[in-house]
């Protein structure tokens, strides 16, 4: 079962509501970041044994454009619904690859103010 998210930024607890099922279920979402500009960094490792391609530490930071974060509050219901799926779908182009010995474990996803058109 997913740790129970705590965060202090009310947009990053829905985003981060929306997304929990995207990860694995050991994953911790935390918010990272000065006041002024906090973002969401969720995290897992993976099992194996060290110096093994599948004992790796993978993570997500999500950053926000700032005016994401003034606008979300203000918007009805269904629109911040909408910014939460947008969100959603950038998450599900990010690749994982275990397998990959090289492959890249952080990811980093930039939420523009386009996530609010619509």
């Amino acid at each position: 079962m997913m740790r129970a998210i705590h965060l202090r930024h009310a947009v990053l607890y829905d985003i981060a509501h929306c997304l929990v099922d995207l990860f694995p279920s050991g994953a911790d979402i935390a918010e990272v970041g000065a006041d002024s500009s906090p973002a969401l960094f969720v995290s897992w490792r993976t099992g194996g044994v060290a110096n093994h391609a599948g004992n790796i530490a993978w993570g997500v930071h999500y950053r926000f454009d700032a005016r994401v974060l003034l606008a979300y509050p203000h918007l009805p219901h269904d629109a911040r619904e909408r910014v939460c799926q947008r969100v959603r779908e950038m998450s599900r182009h990010l690749d994982f690859n275990y397998a990959d010995p090289r492959a890249s474990s952080l990811l980093v996803v930039d939420v523009g103010e386009d996530v609010l058109d619509g």
